[in-house]
């Protein structure tokens, strides 16, 4: 079964926002700003993919509802892609929003970005997503890693300590300490990783990022012995490379 557990398809105006976002700081990405929805669907049909993880999430509180109205109808046109939700640190009724992306839509779970949508993941104005997750054990994804890129961190071990019953993965698996990801793995059994971009980041001369040499080997041993606990994806159409 093939399956991209990092996408990004989203309305026009977001979808061109992010990749031009994404040329600013790689010139050479390969995917041009005029890509269509229904390119990159196109992409995936002919790779055969059996399901994508559409991720989505609001830079604005306003803009919440717009993208889980998106991403339902997304599902409805092309059941393989399994929809993500997201919410606002300043959305009002946070469980509200959490029952209507799972209870009532049945997506996955939820994804945030902290750094892009400007807010600590131990903001107590969150924790009600966090329980209403737990409760439904329903998973959450958290961008992480590329700290230096941002010019922030985050405190994730802190998180998954307070919330031990909800699961979490980690986005770019906390990018490029992969041996403080690798141990998180093995003390806390409700997380898992996502290797989305490393590779290029560490291997592909358009997108090399600074790293500690042993980066490449600390990633690789790892993955060795914790495969059952990682995903892979593309992060297609802004992803570092190609599908």
């Amino acid at each position: 079964m093939l399956i991209d557990a990092h996408v990004h398809l989203l309305p026009p105006k977001r979808q061109a926002g992010l990749i031009q976002w994404i040329h600013r700081f790689f010139p050479h990405h390969p995917i041009p700003e005029t890509v269509t929805q229904d390119e990159c669907i196109a992409d995936y049909e002919k790779l055969g993919a059996d399901y994508i993880f559409n991720l989505v999430y609001p830079i604005l509180p306003e803009e919440t509802e717009e993208l889980i109205d998106f991403n339902a109808d997304l599902r409805l046109r092309y059941p393989w892609i399994v929809p993500w939700g997201s919410l606002h640190v300043e959305n009002p009724d946070k469980r509200k929003i959490v029952e209507r992306c799972i209870v009532q839509e049945d997506f996955l779970g939820l994804k945030f970005h902290p750094f892009i949508q400007r807010f600590d993941p131990l903001d107590p104005r969150m924790f009600d997503v966090y329980e209403r997750l737990q409760e439904l054990g329903r998973p959450v994804i958290f961008h992480t890693g590329y700290e230096e890129f941002y010019g922030h961190s985050l405190p994730m071990e802190e998180l998954i300590e307070n919330f031990p019953r909800m699961p979490v993965v980690f986005a770019h698996s906390l990018f490029p300490d992969f041996h403080k990801a690798w141990r998180i793995l093995d003390r806390y059994d409700h997380v898992w990783m996502d290797m989305t971009n490393n590779f290029s980041a560490l291997w592909d001369e358009r997108y090399r990022f600074a790293a500690p040499t042993e980066a490449k080997a600390k990633l690789l041993d790892g993955l060795a012995t914790r495969s059952d606990r990682v995903m892979f994806g593309s992060e297609h159409p802004a992803g570092l490379g190609t599908l």
